[in-house]
């Protein structure tokens, strides 16, 4: 059964050229009250927990379209620029992902076996900018490839930064399933997103060359601060103009003894945007031109003027036109979650999730398997093997030091190759030259009330299953509560075993 599960989420995540920037390492973590921020109706270990300020930052980086070893050759000892490598390496659309995470308060608690809640607020930035692999092959191998061709060279780029306060709550319906839900009140602060972005360039026969340009697209919160006495401490009350509000989804379910299933949908909401709006446009009708050939008998005559007004036609034909906007709205950068978990022995598990994030009608798969250990109750580890960016070396690892009342932890998606790379080769530089993928979350927790008793380490959204005793009765160590006291035996009983 887990073997053939395995093998249709691993086939699924290979069907697909991958490029999201979701971390996957930490989803099976829940030695650290973090793991819920991946499906609202995991539950940590601990009962109670306090994330300060500060404690718990997170940061990203991923492209789908190159690393550094995709850019160089080496022979005979030199490192050299092979362009024509890049241009082979790159994808069709390239996409350049940044993400960042801060929490500025998290706590959670259990307010019973079944129900367990956390408040959090939190600082978040994303941005994407995508480009056609056209762009790059046009700067290096020149027009004669485009010969009687017209070719996209449509940048795309968004990014937007806000705060999140949010509650959410995970509860367990029954012995097997529990829910999770997640509402969140937004504050945006900046923005930038591309509303319709329609380039090309197509080449003629006789190798003359149209451009025509159709782009636009707007922002908020950005464009005040060119101004040279702009004080952001005096307009935050203009960015608290940006609200919006969003909710999670989750569930986990016991599906065999040692078998739990999860699913989760993230961050579905979006932002209004109100503050400092402005866009930035090119207009159709205009951004147009065709260049034929540069006439070098203007040239050898000396008419300097020639080349500028050439290039002052460019200029004025692809201008941006900008302009003050009404409100507009964006959607959140969602994400869905689908895992399988499988307990192999006692503190062991062995875990695998399948993920995608959608962003602006986009879709961007991914998939990690995870092997978790718990050293007692004062180390909990994790690694994991991630597919992602079209690559395969994505090593990743995670470990809490669990010295109650204070918690240290880190994890990462692609970090296991750091150590490794310096472990081997003494340097970083096989690590940095190969990687498109990255992330890591890090921070100290307060943290008190482990939960005892018999219970798996994966996230299952609660404890396991009270196993029962041979009488039928259920077992009290998974709940917490006392286990009934046997019955007396009767005194005759007694009298006979001690005259004997």
């Amino acid at each position: 059964m887990l073997k053939k599960i395995t093998t249709l989420i691993v086939g699924v995540v290979l069907t697909y050229q991958t490029y999201a920037q979701t971390e996957a390492t930490g989803y099976f973590m829940n030695s650290i009250p973090q793991v819920t921020i991946h499906n609202p109706a995991f539950v940590p270990n601990y009962k109670f927990s306090v994330g300060l300020p500060f404690s718990s930052m997170m940061m990203g980086y991923s492209n789908n379209g190159f690393s550094y070893n995709d850019l160089i050759t080496r022979q005979d000892g030199k490192v050299n620029a092979d362009l024509n490598k890049l241009v082979k390496s790159l994808a069709d659309r390239n996409y350049i992902t940044t993400v960042g995470q801060m929490d500025l308060l998290r706590v959670g608690f259990k307010i019973n076996p079944k129900l367990y809640m956390q408040v959090n607020a939190t600082g978040k930035m994303y941005s994407r900018f995508q480009l056609p692999k056209e762009v790059a092959s046009l700067f290096v191998e020149g027009t004669a490839p485009l010969v009687g061709t017209s070719n996209n060279f449509s940048p795309e780029g968004e990014g937007l930064s806000y705060l999140e306060t949010a509650l959410s709550a995970s509860y367990q319906l029954n012995e097997k399933l529990t829910i999770g839900a997640r509402v969140k009140y937004l504050r945006g602060i900046a923005n930038a997103t591309t509303d319709r972005s329609a380039m090309s360039i197509a080449v003629n026969d006789n190798y003359e060359i149209t451009a025509s340009g159709d782009l636009s697209f707007k922002t908020s919160g950005i464009n005040g601060l060119d101004q040279s006495n702009y004080d952001f401490g005096k307009e935050w009350k203009n960015y608290a103009k940006n609200k919006g509000y969003g909710i999670d989804l989750g569930a986990t379910y016991q599906l065999m003894d040692k078998l739990t299933v999860a699913a989760s949908i993230i961050d579905l909401g979006k932002i209004s945007w109100k503050n400092d709006l402005y866009s930035y446009s090119l207009d159709e009708a205009t951004a147009n031109y065709t260049f034929s050939g540069v006439d070098i008998r203007k040239i050898v005559n000396g008419d300097s003027k020639y080349l500028d007004s050439e290039l002052d036609s460019i200029k004025n034909k692809f201008e941006l036109k900008e302009g003050v906007i009404s409100s507009y709205s964006t959607w959140l950068p969602g994400k869905m979650f689908i895992s399988g978990n499988y307990e192999l022995m006692k503190n062991l598990n062995v875990g695998v999730v399948v993920f995608t994030e959608k962003f602006q009608g986009r879709f961007s798969p991914g998939g990690s398997a995870s092997l978790v250990k718990n050293f007692g109750k004062w180390v909990s580890t994790s690694v994991s093997y991630t597919i992602s960016n079209r690559s395969f070396n994505n090593l990743g690892a995670g470990v809490s030091f669990n010295l109650a009342p204070v918690q240290f932890y880190i994890v990462g998606d692609n970090m296991l190759r750091m150590p490794l790379s310096l472990a081997v080769k003494q340097d970083l530089n096989s690590f940095v030259n190969s990687t498109q993928f990255f992330n890591v979350r890090f921070g100290v927790n307060i943290v008190w009330g482990r939960s005892k008793g018999k219970e798996s380490i994966s996230v299952t959204g609660g404890t396991k299953a009270p196993e029962k005793s041979k009488s039928g009765s259920k077992s009290s160590s998974v709940t917490g509560g006392k286990r009934a006291p046997e019955k007396a035996k009767p005194s005759y009983i007694r009298a006979r075993k001690k005259s004997r």
